[in-house]
């Protein structure tokens, strides 16, 4: 059985900065008041600053936060931050690990010119900081741009949130709070606000400094020379098993409670909320036509076969197939032909490799230590000791992995690596490199049961109520005859690509609509076919084809799946490395944030 993630916890959409401002000391401080399982890394990231500046300010927040404790959050760190003058200067905005060179080869810029525009580089360059990467000249490329024409007056009607109105208009919260500035605190039922109406124009109407312009991936061009359509035709691999599944008395399983064959129950999850979507979605000027093929994981003859079909050739954007190596068949056609193609599950990433049209959604295995690592340093940092569990010889890549992310976080944020970590074998190692008075974080990765089964009942009787937090993987809470209250008591911390929030009222419809049809609950893959589909065919809507070579300038947030992209060069596909962080907590999960 999956294990699915449904909690009451606060999401980024809901933080607001404190307007309660106070002066001690003769400097001004902002007191933010920790809402329920928000963690350090929230709040810093909620007032633009790194979490050691918060605890310079906030010693006590260095052994955990507690809801409704104050923190006093400097004013001066935030208005020393240089002013963006976006009418004079061209900006990046700095990703995860990218560097200066990185950031000079991208926009054709030399070293010495970035470092004259951008003198704060000196220190270092920090995730989300934004950098002077030119200077603005006129000129005219054949792109598109939305831009606000014009307004209608909306009524809420009782359940809707502010949210919720940005997924049903499709805009973002940045234009409904710039039209609604009073509804930063929520919207009440009956209230009227105001919902901007926006429509692509040209470029050449408009300006576009050369960065700009040259910063744009060469396959852009290639798919942005398809025009934006009123109708597309959209293609969905998926293994239904029909020969299979028409032996099946649905009625009998329905009656006895019997779950359909893991395969076909996932197929046909997927597919319930991606019509879903298609489904809220289609207008008279966005028409989805949706093409369903059965494609199982041999079926080579019949990839091969679809894939030199006419209609294949008129499909507009292919999701699927499940499969790594159907996958990679079928993007191999569909690449020349300028058909993006999307992998909904595939955790690995080569099948990205040499495809620019592709993306997964997904993260790897990595991409989710790195999140665990990041949230490591972010949160549980300073004042931690790292003890990493050497496990098994098939996991040393996993500990390579943590290892070297964090360590290279730390040098990022100038902090040494020397006895960073402690690396140690099984719970005698730990027991030597346990510090008393400290928190102890002990990182376990790998999916072996067994040994995760023993290990943790061990750390567990040696713990005995002292201060350690466990990490690892999110697969831990489904070993069978784990007891819960060895993970509740060890704080157990784990990345996930998916999480839902059981008080989102779309969530609660949506799952009621699912109830209707199938007379169960939904699982976590009928919310993700109602993102995957949400995300990427409100985009073709609003933008057009081309949006698929930037889907790094598209960061959003569904119901249980995260999007924010990134490729390393623009001969490869986009990897989504949108992570939840959780934790076990009063026999509760938390959700903490995504990274």
């Amino acid at each position: 059985m999956s294990f699915i993630i449904c909690l009451w916890a606060f999401t980024s959409f809901s933080q607001t900065k404190s307007t309660d401002i106070r002066s001690i000391n003769g400097k001004k401080y902002y007191i933010h008041k920790v809402e329920k399982g928000q963690s350090l890394y929230a709040i810093s990231k909620l007032y633009s600053m790194d979490v050691n500046s918060i605890l310079a300010e906030n010693d006590e927040a260095i052994d955990g936060l507690k809801t409704g404790q104050e923190l006093k959050i400097p004013m001066e760190s935030l208005m020393q931050k240089p002013a963006i003058d976006t009418n004079k200067y061209v900006y990046h905005r700095v990703k995860k690990g990218e560097t200066v060179y990185a950031i000079t080869k991208k926009y054709a810029i030399d070293e010495k010119k970035l470092a004259a525009w951008n003198p704060a580089l000196s220190a270092g360059l920090k995730e989300g900081d934004f950098v002077i990467v030119g200077e603005k000249k006129k000129s005219f490329v054949p792109l598109t741009k939305a831009v606000v024409k014009d307004t209608m007056l909306y009524t809420v009607a009782a359940g809707e949130t502010a949210y919720g109105l940005t997924r049903r208009f499709n805009i973002t919260q940045e234009e409904f709070y710039r039209w609604n500035p009073g509804a930063q605190a929520g919207v009440k039922t009956g209230q009227v606000v105001k919902i901007p109406k926006t429509t692509l124009v040209q470029v050449s109407q408009l300006t576009m400094d050369n960065s700009q312009a040259q910063s744009q991936p060469t396959v852009a061009v290639a798919a942005g020379s398809k025009p934006k359509k009123t109708s597309y035709t959209i293609g969905l691999f998926l293994p239904f098993k029909l020969a299979e599944s028409e032996q099946l008395d649905i009625e009998a399983l329905a009656r006895s409670k019997s779950g359909f064959p893991a395969t076909q129950a996932l197929a046909l999850d997927f597919y319930t909320g991606f019509k879903k979507a298609v489904d809220s979605l289609q207008a008279k000027d966005f028409d989805i036509t949706l093409n369903i093929y059965d494609l199982q994981e041999r079926d080579s003859a019949r990839v091969q076969s679809i894939c030199r079909s006419e209609e294949f050739k008129s499909l507009d954007m292919i999701f699927g197939p499940l499969y790594p190596g159907a996958f990679k068949t079928v993007s191999s056609y569909a690449g020349p032909l300028g058909i993006p193609t999307i992998s909904p599950l595939t955790q690995q990433n080569k099948i990205l490799f040499k495809n620019p049209l592709s993306s997964k959604i997904t993260p790897s295995q990595f991409t989710i230590i790195e999140g665990l690592a990041d949230y490591c340093i972010d949160s549980l940092m300073p004042g931690s000791k790292v003890i990493l569990v050497n496990t098994t010889a098939k996991d040393q890549a996993y500990v390579k992995a943590f290892k070297e992310r964090y360590n290279t976080e730390l040098l990022r944020i100038g902090k040494s690596i020397r006895d960073s970590i402690t690396e140690v074998k099984g719970l005698a190692g730990i027991k030597s490199a346990y510090v008393a008075g400290r928190r102890n974080v002990v990182v376990l990765l790998t999916n072996n049961p067994v040994y995760l089964q023993d290990l943790i009942t061990q750390l567990y009787v040696f713990s005995n109520k002292k201060d350690i937090v466990l990490l690892g993987f999110s697969n831990v809470p489904n070993i069978d005859n784990l007891d819960q209250d060895y993970l509740n008591d060890l704080h157990f911390t784990f990345a996930s690509s998916t999480g839902l929030n059981c008080k989102d009222s779309l969530q609660q419809r949506l799952a009621k609509y699912y109830q209707n049809i199938y007379t169960t609950d939904p699982g976590e893959y009928f919310f993700q076919g109602f993102d995957v589909a949400m995300y990427y065919l409100s985009q073709l809507r609003a933008q057009g084809p081309g949006f698929v070579s930037s889907l790094d300038r598209f960061p959003a947030q569904g119901l249980s799946t995260g999007f924010e992209f990134y490729r390393p060069d623009e001969e490869t596909g986009f990897e989504n490395r949108a992570v939840f962080i959780y934790r076990y907590s009063d026999y509760k999960l938390q959700k903490l944030g995504w990274k």
